[in-house]
C-alpha cells in the first residue's frame, strides 16, 4: 500500500508537471550600469509547444530599447516536443536613478504567464564629459590622455566635444566625435550624427585615424570632424551621437566551464558578434550677439578673416557694350553665406546682376575658400567713367572688432560706336514705306465661294453646339472648386494627407526592396522592408515618425481595431529586420523572398483596417 500512494503521488506530480505548458523568466546581465553603458536584457520562454508566443514588453521607462533578435531550441523526446526561445533586447539608460522593469508577460492559451519585475540602478557616466578648450584655427591637436583615462578597461568606447564652449554669430565651431577601439568590429560601425538645430553645419573630411595608448591599451581613434557656423545668438545644444556596432564577444565563445559547449549553438562561431549601441552627452554652446559698438551701419553679417580684389575683363569699351566685373573675397570663414560687396551707382551706367561662383577648402579642418561675385557693367554714354571705391565690410572674431576693406576706384574709356550716316538712314526707310505701300495695292481677297445665308428664326441659344461651349467652362469651374477643395484638405489636414500617399510611399519603399534581393544585399533589404511597413503605419495612424515604437504601434494599431492575427505578422517581420541588422549572413535569398510577400500581404491587410 506504502507503494502505491508513493506512485500516486509521483503521477500527480507529473501531470502537474505536464499541464504547466509555459514558462516565462527574464534577466539582464547587470543591475548597475553607468549612463553611458547598456544593458542586454534576455527573456526566455520555455516549454511542451512548438509555437512559442512573443512575450508582451511594457513601457521600459528611462531607457531606450532595441531589439538584437533571438535564439531557439526545438527538441522532441519520445514523442514530446519541448521548446525553449531566448528574446534579447538592448536598453541604453536614458537618465540616472532607479529603475523598476516588467514584469513580462505572455497570453497563452488564454492563460498569462509572467515574469519580474527587475530592478536596475543607473549611475551617473563613468567619462564626465568634457569639452576641449579653444585651439588655434588651422591646427589639430589630439585629445587630452585624461579626457579618455576614466573610460579604462572599456574596448570600445566614443566621446565628442567642441574646440570652444563660447563663440561669435558665423564663427565656426568645431565638433568632434572620436571613436575609441581597442576590439576588431564585424561590420563598419553606423554613425549617427548629432542634431545641430540653430547651426550650418559642414562635414569635414577626411576623418583621421591614429594610434593613442591609454593604460596600457592600444586604441585606434577614430575622428570624425563637423563645422558648426552659428545663425542666431543664445543658448544652443548639440545634441547626442550615437555609434551602432558588432564588436567581437570572445567570452561568449570561449566558456570557463568547460561543459557549457554542450548548451552552446553549434553554428555559434560564426555569430559571435555582440551588439552594442553607445551615445554620447548632449553639449551647450553659448553663442554671443555681434557687439553693436563700431558696427557699420552697412555691415550684412560676414564673420572671419577675408581679403577682396577687384578685375574687369577690358579698360576701353564702345558705349552700349557690355563689360565685365568680378569681385573676389578670399579668407576663412562661412564661405557659402558671404554677401556680395556694395558696388557704388553710376549715372548713365546699367548694372546687371551675373551671379556668384565658390571654392571651398577644408584644409587643416577649418573651413575656407572664396567667392567671386560677377556683375556685367553697360555704360550709355561716351566718356571716361570710374567704378568705386568697393567697400566690404566683416567682423575678426580674433580682433574682435569690424574690418572693413576697401577696393580702389577703376577708370575706363568709354568710346563713340560707330554709327551709319544720318542721311542714309532716312533715304532707306523712305524707300521700305514706299514698297511696303506698294505691296498694299497688290493685295487684294478673292471669295470662291459664295455666301451661305440662314433663314431669320434660327436663334443662337437654341443652337446646340453654342449651348455646348457655354455649359462647358462652368463644369470647368465646378471641377477646379472641387479640386481646390482637395489641396486645401491636404494643406490643412496633415493626417489626411499622410494616409493618402502611404500606400504609395509603401509601394516605392518595396520596389526598392525588390532590387536588393537579386543584389543578395540582405542588410539593405531588411531595412527598406522595416521602413515601408513602420512607415506606413504610421503614416496611416498620423504619427510622427521621430517618436515611432513599436510597442506604440502596436497599441495603436489594437485601437484601430486590426485583428491580433495582422499585429503578430507585424511584429513577426518587424523581428526579422532587427535580426538580419545584427547578423545579416543568416538570411537568404528564399527568406528575403518570403519576407517580401508577408510584407506586401501585411499592408494589403491594413488597408482594409486604417
Amino acid at each position: 500500500m506504502r507503494y502505491f500512494f508513493s506512485f500516486l503521488l509521483f503521477l500527480s506530480i507529473a501531470t502537474v508537471c505536464y499541464a504547466e505548458d509555459l514558462s516565462i523568466s527574464a534577466d539582464v546581465d547587470k543591475q548597475e550600469v553607468a549612463l553611458d553603458e547598456q544593458v542586454t536584457l534576455t527573456i526566455t520562454v520555455s516549454g511542451n509547444v512548438s509555437n512559442i508566443p512573443q512575450p508582451s514588453i511594457p513601457d521600459l521607462k528611462g531607457f531606450t530599447s532595441y531589439s538584437s533578435g533571438r535564439s531557439q531550441n526545438l527538441s522532441i523526446i519520445n514523442g514530446r516536443v519541448s521548446s525553449s526561445v531566448s528574446f534579447n533586447y538592448i536598453l541604453v539608460p536614458n537618465d540616472t536613478g532607479d529603475y523598476t522593469l516588467g514584469p513580462f508577460s505572455i497570453n497563452y492559451q488564454g492563460k498569462l504567464y509572467s515574469a519580474g519585475p527587475i530592478n536596475i540602478k543607473v549611475l551617473p557616466r563613468n567619462v564626465q564629459q568634457q569639452t576641449y578648450p579653444q585651439q588655434q584655427q588651422g591646427k589639430s591637436t589630439e585629445p587630452e590622455e585624461q579626457n579618455s583615462q576614466p573610460q579604462h578597461g572599456k574596448e570600445l568606447f566614443i566621446e565628442a566635444y567642441v574646440d570652444k564652449l563660447r563663440a561669435y554669430v558665423n564663427e565656426q565651431i568645431t565638433l568632434t566625435f572620436a571613436v575609441y577601439q581597442a576590439v576588431n568590429l564585424f561590420e563598419n560601425p553606423v554613425y549617427s550624427p548629432p542634431s545641430t538645430t540653430g547651426f550650418w553645419a559642414e562635414d569635414m573630411p577626411p576623418q583621421k585615424k591614429y594610434y593613442k595608448v591609454i593604460d596600457g591599451t592600444r586604441y585606434l581613434v577614430t575622428e570624425i570632424k563637423t563645422a558648426l557656423f552659428a545663425t542666431g545668438h543664445g543658448e544652443f545644444t548639440i545634441g547626442p551621437a550615437r555609434l551602432e556596432a558588432t564588436m567581437e564577444d570572445i567570452d561568449k565563445f570561449i566558456s570557463k566551464n568547460p561543459f557549457d559547449i554542450f548548451d552552446q549553438d553549434p553554428f555559434s562561431m560564426f555569430k559571435r558578434g555582440k551588439p552594442i549601441i553607445l551615445t554620447t552627452d548632449s553639449i551647450k554652446v553659448e553663442i554671443v550677439p555681434l557687439p553693436e559698438q563700431n558696427k557699420p551701419a552697412d555691415f550684412k553679417g560676414d564673420v572671419g578673416d577675408f581679403d577682396t580684389s577687384l578685375n574687369i575683363d577690358k579698360n576701353t569699351i564702345e558705349e552700349n557694350q557690355p563689360l565685365s566685373l568680378k569681385i573676389k573675397i578670399k579668407g576663412k570663414g562661412n564661405i557659402k553665406t558671404i554677401s556680395p560687396p556694395i558696388v557704388p551707382e553710376i549715372q548713365d551706367v546699367k548694372f546687371y546682376e551675373s551671379g556668384s561662383s565658390e571654392k571651398i577648402s577644408k584644409a587643416n579642418y577649418v573651413v575656407q575658400g572664396e567667392k567671386i561675385f560677377e556683375k556685367m557693367i553697360i555704360p550709355k554714354i561716351a566718356g571716361n567713367i570710374t567704378i568705386g571705391p568697393i567697400k566690404y565690410i566683416y567682423f575678426d572674431p580674433v580682433l574682435k572688432d569690424y574690418v572693413q576693406k576697401e577696393l580702389n576706384p577703376v577708370t575706363i574709356n568709354v568710346t563713340k560706336s560707330i554709327d551709319m550716316p544720318a542721311e542714309k538712314i532716312t533715304s532707306m526707310s523712305v524707300a521700305e514705306k514706299k514698297e511696303i505701300q506698294l505691296l498694299k495695292k497688290d493685295i487684294g481677297y478673292i471669295k470662291i465661294f459664295p455666301a451661305q445665308f440662314k433663314p431669320k428664326n434660327t436663334f443662337l441659344y437654341k443652337n446646340k453646339i453654342f449651348l455646348s461651349i457655354n455649359i462647358f467652362p462652368l463644369f470647368i469651374l465646378i471641377a477646379l472648386y472641387l479640386y481646390e477643395l482637395y489641396r486645401n484638405r491636404l494643406r490643412t489636414d496633415v493626417g489626411y494627407a499622410r494616409s493618402l500617399r502611404a500606400r504609395s510611399a509603401a509601394s516605392k519603399r518595396l520596389k526598392g526592396a525588390r532590387k536588393t534581393i537579386n543584389k543578395n544585399m540582405v542588410k539593405e533589404f531588411y531595412t527598406e522592408i522595416y521602413k515601408a511597413v513602420i512607415e506606413y503605419i504610421a503614416d496611416k495612424l498620423n504619427i510622427p515618425h521621430a517618436s515611432i515604437t513599436k510597442d506604440l504601434l502596436e497599441e495603436k494599431l489594437k485601437k484601430a481595431g486590426v485583428n491580433e492575427d495582422v499585429i503578430s505578422k507585424v511584429k513577426m517581420v518587424f523581428d526579422y529586420c532587427d535580426m538580419a541588422r545584427f547578423a545579416s549572413a543568416g538570411f537568404t535569398k528564399d527568406d528575403m523572398d518570403r519576407t517580401f510577400r508577408e510584407a506586401e500581404g501585411i499592408i494589403m491587410n491594413l488597408e482594409r483596417y486604417i
